[in-house]
């Protein structure tokens, strides 16, 4: 898995799987590529609407803290994730 941030095209992509080709989903902002029952990849564009400090510091990390301090996501909690989105997906189009 992959989490990388374009600042100069406010864009986040979380990637799970590779992915080819055109989004399989477009809605608003968010972009998603599944095949399957399984999402590869989420690109969510204009993820911040002005620069953050952290990202000037290190595009390369961001420390995490706030509400994700200590907690811990399980394989199964991302599988339940994934089958939620994908069964929302389906039903808004």
């Amino acid at each position: 898995m992959t989490i990388s941030y374009s600042p100069s095209r406010d864009e986040l992509l979380l990637r799970f799987h590779p992915v080819r080709g055109h989004p399989s989903k477009e809605f608003g902002r968010f972009k998603v590529w599944y095949e399957e029952d399984r999402i590869c990849a989420v690109r969510i564009r204009a993820y911040y609407k002005e620069e953050q400090p952290e990202f000037r510091k290190s595009l390369k990390s961001i420390r995490l803290g706030g509400i994700w301090k200590n907690v811990t996501i399980s394989e199964n909690d991302l599988a339940r994730a994934r089958a939620t989105l994908l069964k929302k997906l389906e039903d808004n189009w």
